[in-house]
C-alpha cells in the first residue's frame, strides 16, 4: 500500500478541493487534444483568447463569474501544453531524420544516463538466435557528420551497444558509429504502440552498435555536472547491493531499491507479472513513502526536532526521485510527500484528493504524455482509491462508557488480538478495493486477471518493507558504518528470499491467473467515469442496491456488445501476422472455428507469442480448436509452449515426421504439449480437417511415409475452400517435396502464402505456374523482399505483399469474393537492406474426417 502520509492526523480532509477541479480540467484537455488532434497555433490562440476573457473579466468585476471561464481556460492550456510536447520538434532532431529500415550514422552525443548492463537472456532451446550481453546508455545528440562535415543536431536517443562498455560516465561526451533506425508502430491488430511509447518521451529514433570499440570518448564530463552526481550515487548504490547482497537476490534487490530492472531474469519477472505483483518491480509511492516514514521516525529517533526532520525527509526523497530517474509514479509520490511535509511544518489540514490532484498537474506538466501511460494511469487510480476507501474503513471511537470500559478491562493480549484482527480486516478490504477498482484496466491492458494478488499482497507487505528498509539503510550509511552492512544484508536476502519464493509457490496454483480479452475504452470511460462522479458526490449517489443493478448491467452491456463483436460471421478470415522472419496465420471460420497454422518466429519465442495473442484477444477469443504446425523448424513453433500457458487449445497437428530428428527445440515443444495435457494427432496428404458443404480444408502434403530431404520438404501444405475461393498455405515447401506438389494438376488459388518466407529455394517461378494466385503474402522480415521473387509472381498477375512492410494481411472470403486489408494501410515503401536469401534449418527442429 502506498505510505506517502506520514502524520494521518494531519491531513484531515477539508470540504472544498479547487485542486481537483483544476487537475480534471487540465486532464479534459490533454485527452481532447490526443483523441480530437488540432493545430498547436488553434489551441493557443484558444487559450490566450480564453486567459484574455477571462483577465479581463476578472479586472472589470472584480472577479470572474463562475468557475465555467476559468475550467476552459485551464483545458485550452492543458490541449496546448501537450500538442506542443507531442508535435513540436526542433528541426534538427535526429528522429526527424530517421526511417524504420536502419541507416549507418555517425555522431556525437553526450550521455544522459550512465551505462546500464542488460545480461544475456537464459539459453532457451526455442530461441535459435541467441543475444549477447548488452550495455544501454541515454544520449542527448550534438552533432552528426554529413559526408565529410559536421552539423550541428539535437534530440534525445537510446544507444544499445552488444558487449560491456567501460570507461564511460554522465555528461562524457561520445563519438558513435552505428545503426539509426525509427521505431515501428503496431505491425498487428492489439498490439502495443512501442513507437508512441518512445514518442512520449520525445525519442523519436533508436541507435544500436555491434561492438564497444564503435563508441569513442572525446571529453570527459565535468564533475560539478548534476548528471554526474546522480549517475555516481546510482552506481554506488549498486555496487554496494551486488557486494552485500547474495547474487540470488540481487536482482530482485536492484528492481526494488534502484528500479533496475534489467539484472532480473525473464522467468522471474514472468511470475511478478501473472501474480499480479509486478507493480513491486516498479518503483512507486510505496518505496518513495517507505523511505519518507522510516526517514522521519529515524530522524526523530535521533532527537532531531519535528521541523528540521521534515526538511531533511522532503530533501532526501527528492533526491531518491533524482536518482531512480524521476518515473511518474516517483514523482506523484515525491510531491505528496513535500505535500504533507509542508503541511505538518505549518500545522494545516490537508485533502488527500487535494494531493492527489497536486502531483497530477505536476505529473503531466513535466510530460502530458503520461496521461495515457499505464503506470501513471494505475498509480494515481489505486491511491485515489485508497484515499476514498481508507477514512470509510477507519475504526470509529467507542461513545459509550460502558462498552469503552469492557474493552478497557480485557487483557492487554486480548486487546493486542481484536486489535490486529481490525487491522488486518481493514487491510484485506482496501486490498480487494483497490483490486476491484484497477481490474478493468489491468484487463483492458494486460489481458490477465490475477486473483493471487488478493492474498499475495496482504502477506507480502511485511517481507517487502523489511527488505525496502534494510536496503535503503544499507545503501546509505554500509559504506560508512561497514560492519552495519553484514546484518543488514542478512535482513535484506532473507525478506526477498520470502517475496521470491512465495511468488514462484504461487504462480503454479491453478487459477491463480487467467488471461482474457480486455473490456473496450468505451466500456472503460464509462465506467470509470460513472464512479469518478459516484464518488465525488453524495448527492448523486444512488442506493446500494441501485449501486449494484448499475454496476451488474454495465458489465452486461460489455459482455454482449463483446460477444455480438466476436461472433462468428459467414466469411472465412485469414490473417497472415507480421511476426518477422517466422509464420503465424490465424483461420477464423464461419461456424466460429479458430485454426492456427504455426506459431513462431527466428528470434524471441516471447515475442511471438505477444503478437498472436494480441490479436486473438482484440478478436474476443480464449479459445483455438486446432494449432497446425508446418515441420520442424523452430521458428514455426517456438511461440507454442507460451500460448498453451494463455489459451486452452482443442488439439496440435503435425506430420508424420515432425519429431523423426529429436532436438532440444522438439523435445521442448512435446513436453509443453504435454504439460498443457493437449492432444496431439499426426496428418498427411489426404485428411480433411471438418469439412463441410461450404468450407473444405484438405491436407495436400507431405504422405504418410514422409519425403526424403529436410524438414522444409515435408511441410504441412493446406488448402482451404469457401464459396469457390482458394487459399493456399505450404510452409518452408522446398524441393523434393515441392517436386512432388508441382507433379500433381496444377491448382489454381486466390491467396498463397509464398513457401519458405519467400525464399528463390522454393521455385517462384515454378510455384507460381502452378497456383496462378491473385494475391501472395511473404511472412518475413526485410531481408525477406527479394525484386526476383516478387517478379515471378507479378508475371502472373499476383499482388505481392510483405508482412514486414504492409503489417498483417488479412484476406476474407465471403459471397462476394475476395477481400484483402492491410493493418498499416498507409505504410510507406521504405528502402530496405539488401537482399540476403536466409536459409536456416534451426533446430532440425478440428477432427480429420
Amino acid at each position: 500500500m502506498d505510505a506517502t502520509a506520514i502524520n494521518v492526523e494531519a491531513t484531515r480532509q477539508p470540504g472544498y478541493q479547487p485542486l481537483v477541479v483544476v487537475a480534471a480540467a487540465v486532464c479534459a484537455g490533454i485527452v481532447l487534444d490526443r483523441y480530437l488532434p488540432a493545430r498547436m497555433v488553434f489551441w493557443w490562440i484558444l487559450a490566450a483568447g480564453l486567459w484574455s476573457c477571462w483577465f479581463l473579466t476578472w479586472l472589470g468585476n472584480g472577479a470572474a463569474r463562475g468557475n465555467l471561464p476559468l475550467l476552459l481556460c485551464l483545458a485550452a492550456t492543458g490541449a496546448a501544453w501537450h500538442e506542443a510536447s507531442w508535435s513540436l520538434f526542433p528541426t534538427d532532431d535526429l528522429g526527424v531524420f530517421a526511417t524504420e529500415a536502419a541507416q549507418p550514422v555517425c555522431l556525437e552525443a553526450v550521455v544522459r544516463r550512465g551505462p546500464r548492463r542488460i545480461p544475456a537472456p537464459q539459453f532457451d532451446p526455442l530461441r535459435p538466435i541467441t543475444t549477447a550481453e548488452r550495455t544501454r546508455l541515454a544520449l542527448q545528440v550534438t552533432a552528426v557528420r554529413n559526408s565529410d562535415r559536421w552539423e550541428s543536431a539535437s534530440g534525445s536517443v537510446t544507444l544499445d551497444v552488444d558487449g560491456q562498455l567501460l570507461g564511460v560516465a554522465a555528461g562524457d561526451r561520445l563519438q558513435i558509429f552505428g545503426q539509426l533506425r525509427a521505431p515501428r508502430g503496431p505491425m498487428n491488430p492489439g498490439e502495443f504502440d512501442f513507437a508512441d511509447h518512445l514518442r512520449a518521451d520525445r525519442h523519436l529514433c533508436r541507435l544500436v552498435t555491434d561492438h564497444p570499440e564503435c563508441v569513442k570518448s572525446i571529453e570527459r564530463g565535468s564533475w560539478w555536472q548534476p548528471v554526474r552526481w546522480w549517475d555516481r550515487l546510482r552506481s554506488a548504490g549498486d555496487n554496494a547491493l551486488w557486494s552485500s547482497v547474495d547474487r540470488a537476490q540481487s536482482g530482485l534487490a536492484l528492481a526494488l531499491i534502484l528500479g533496475e530492472r534489467e539484472e532480473l531474469d525473464g522467468e522471474a519477472t514472468r511470475q511478478f507479472y501473472e501474480t499480479g505483483t509486478v507493480h513491486l518491480l516498479s518503483i512507486s509511492g510505496l518505496h518513495v513513502g517507505l523511505l519518507a516514514l522510516v526517514l522521519f521516525r529515524g530522524l526523530e529517533l535521533g532527537f532531531w526536532r519535528r521541523q528540521p526532520a521534515l526538511v531533511a525527509v522532503a530533501l532526501i526523497t527528492a533526491l531518491y526521485a533524482l536518482v531512480i530517474d524521476a518515473e511518474p509514479a516517483a514523482i506523484r509520490a515525491t510531491v505528496m510527500v513535500w505535500l504533507v511535509c509542508a503541511a505538518i511544518y505549518t500545522g494545516r489540514p490537508v485533502s488527500p484528493f487535494n494531493l492527489l490532484a497536486a502531483s497530477a498537474l505536476v505529473v503531466v506538466a513535466m510530460n502530458p504524455a503520461d496521461l495515457f501511460r499505464i503506470g501513471p494511469q494505475l498509480s494515481f487510480l489505486a491511491v485515489a482509491t485508497l484515499a476514498w476507501v481508507g477514512p470509510r474503513l477507519a475504526r470509529r471511537p467507542t461513545v459509550d462508557p460502558l462498552e469503552r470500559l469492557i474493552a478497557e478491562s480485557r487483557p492487554w493480549m486480548v486487546r493486542a488480538l481484536h486489535s490486529f484482527g481490525r487491522s488486518t480486516r481493514r487491510f484485506l478490504l482496501i486490498t480487494a478495493g483497490v483490486w476491484l477498482v484497477s481490474l478493468p484496466l489491468v484487463l483492458a491492458r494486460f489481458h490477465i486477471v490475477s486473483p493471487a494478488a488478493l492474498w499475495l499482497t496482504p502477506l507480502l507487505t511485511l517481507p517487502i518493507s523489511v527488505g525496502l528498509i534494510a536496503g535503503f539503510v544499507l545503501v546509505t550509511f554500509g559504506w560508512l558504518i561497514w560492519p552495519l552492512s553484514i546484518p543488514l544484508a542478512w535482513v535484506c536476502e532473507g525478506s526477498l528470499a520470502i517475496v521470491s519464493k512465495s511468488i514462484a509457490a504461487c504462480d503454479h496454483i491453478p487459477l491463480s491467473h487467467v488471461w482474457l480479452p480486455g473490456p473496450s475504452w468505451w466500456w472503460l470511460v464509462g465506467g470509470y467515469g460513472t464512479l469518478a462522479v459516484w464518488a465525488a458526490s453524495a448527492r448523486l449517489r444512488p442506493p446500494r442496491r441501485w449501486c449494484l443493478g448499475i454496476l451488474a448491467g454495465w458489465t452486461a452491456i460489455g459482455l454482449f456488445v463483446a460477444r455480438i463483436e466476436s461472433s462468428p460471421r459467414p466469411a472465412v478470415d485469414c490473417t497472415f501476422l507480421s511476426v518477422g522472419h517466422g509464420c503465424a496465420t490465424v483461420l477464423e471460420l464461419p461456424d466460429g472455428t479458430t485454426l492456427l497454422y504455426d506459431a513462431g518466429q527466428l528470434g524471441s519465442p516471447t515475442a511471438a507469442a505477444r503478437s498472436v495473442s494480441s490479436f486473438l484477444w482484440s478478436r474476443g477469443r480464449t479459445h483455438i480448436d486446432a494449432v497446425i504446425i508446418s515441420h520442424s523448424d523452430v521458428d514455426h513453433y517456438n511461440a507454442l509452449p507460451e500460448l498453451l500457458r494463455r489459451f486452452s487449445v482443442g488439439v496440435v497437428y503435425v506430420s508424420p515426421v515432425m519429431f523423426d530428428a529429436q532436438s532440444a527445440a522438439t523435445e521442448t515443444l512435446r513436453h509443453a504439449i504435454e504439460r498443457a495435457g493437449v492432444p496431439m494427432r499426426e496428418i498427411f496428404a489426404g485428411d480433411r480437417l471438418r469439412t463441410t458443404p461450404e468450407c473444405r480444408i484438405e491436407v495436400l502434403h507431405p504422405p504418410r511415409r514422409g519425403t526424403l530431404g529436410s524438414d522444409n520438404s515435408n511441410s504441412i501444405v493446406l488448402k482451404i475452400e469457401y464459396r469457390g475461393r482458394r487459399l493456399l498455405l505450404p510452409g518452408d515447401l522446398e524441393s523434393p517435396g515441392l517436386d512432388e506438389l508441382l507433379a500433381e494438376i496444377p491448382l489454381d488459388c486466390d491467396i498463397v502464402l509464398a513457401p519458405h518466407h519467400g525464399s528463390t529455394r522454393s521455385d517462384p517461378p515454378g510455384f507460381a505456374a502452378w497456383t496462378t494466385p491473385d494475391w501472395v503474402v511473404i511472412s518475413g522480415d526485410n531481408r525477406s523482399t527479394r525484386p526476383q521473387v516478387a517478379a515471378a509472381y507479378s508475371q502472373r498477375g499476383a499482388t505481392v505483399l510483405n508482412t514486414s512492410q504492409t503489417g498483417a494481411v488479412t484476406a476474407a472470403i465471403d459471397a462476394q469474393g475476395v477481400h484483402v486489408s492491410t493493418h498499416r494501410r498507409n505504410a510507406s515503401r521504405k528502402p530496405t537492406q539488401p537482399s540476403v536469401d536466409l536459409d536456416v534449418d534451426d533446430e532440425q527442429g478440428l477432427v480429420p474426417d
